[in-house]
């Protein structure tokens, strides 16, 4: 395994695990699902930015950057890639992008994905 990248973020995907529910959200891409991914990318003038990503949306937000914008065949993907984080560095010393994705234990996303019932 490599060192984890240190650049300035550009976008990242963390599954939302507050203890309150989206069900009065909707997703920021596709305008229709319910969302379980919180969604940091940076605006038009580079100031931070914060919206909800649904699965698939997340999954073709992934897609994307892995099959890059000249190559749009992301659309037609069989296959999604199961993760819980997902964060795209700049790295300015090697001028290029580096993907960060984290996956869950099946008891730590049980544990982090559990509400509170009190």
């Amino acid at each position: 395994m490599g060192r984890i990248p240190t650049g300035a973020v550009i976008w990242s995907l963390k599954r939302y695990t507050r203890n309150e529910n989206l069900w009065d959200r909707v997703c920021f891409r596709c305008k229709q699902k319910t969302p379980i991914f919180e969604y940091e990318h940076r605006d038009e003038q580079e100031r931070p930015a914060f919206g909800y990503l649904c699965e698939e949306c997340a999954q073709k937000k992934l897609a994307e950057w892995l099959q890059c914008a000249e190559s749009p065949d992301y659309v037609h993907l069989g296959y999604q890639t199961d993760f819980d984080t997902a964060t795209v560095f700049y790295e300015q010393k090697n001028d290029g992008e580096s993907l960060l994705l984290t996956r869950w234990s099946p008891e730590q996303r049980r544990r982090r994905l559990q509400f509170d019932e009190e």
